[in-house]
């Protein structure tokens, strides 16, 4: 029974997709359950940002235009970066809380990671782990656009060779 998934989001119409198809996974689930609450968690993994060694180059702030170090400026992308996504995952949750708002047996929940070192693939699955995950549903490519294929994305294909729980990849 899958009680937690775990779903990455990066503004992609193949990320949208497994969204949808989470949700109509949980949906066609929860006709028969008995088993309490199931929790769909939308998460969206920020790559780090390159730091510089020993290369201080000044420049200017998105925000007030005054010149500032690399550094602050690194933070302000963090801080601008994380903003829009959470304006993004909100937007999600709130359109498919809209769906499930009839069944009281979902949750759904919002949550931004950086990798901090990490490849975006070892994020989602370190914290589909940690979260005890039971699925993880993830779009085939995403906003890199390495796969012109249209076939397997280098996250996508990262996460299901590495994942300890099943991976539903949506094409």
């Amino acid at each position: 029974m899958y009680k937690k998934l775990v779903v990455p989001v990066d503004g992609s119409k193949p990320a949208d997709k497994a969204l949808d198809h989470a949700i109509h996974l949980v949906k066609s689930v929860s006709v028969n359950n008995s088993f309490g609450k199931i929790e769909i968690i939308i998460i969206s993994v920020i790559p780090d940002l390159p730091a510089t060694l020993g290369f201080e180059s000044p420049r200017k702030s998105r925000r007030t235009g005054e010149v500032i170090s690399y550094s602050e400026y690194i933070n302000e992308m963090y801080e601008l970066k994380r903003s829009n996504t959470i304006n993004l995952l909100s937007a999600r949750k709130k359109k498919y809380e809209s769906h499930l708002s009839r069944d009281n047996n979902f949750i759904i929940r919002v949550e931004v990671l950086v990798s901090q070192g990490n490849s975006v693939s070892d994020t989602i699955i370190k914290f589909a782990n940690k979260e005890k995950a039971n699925l993880i549903v993830v779009g085939n490519i995403g906003l890199s656009g390495i796969s012109k294929l249209k076939t397997l994305g280098s996250v996508s294909r990262s996460i299901a060779e590495k994942s300890s729980c099943p991976v539903l990849i949506v094409h």
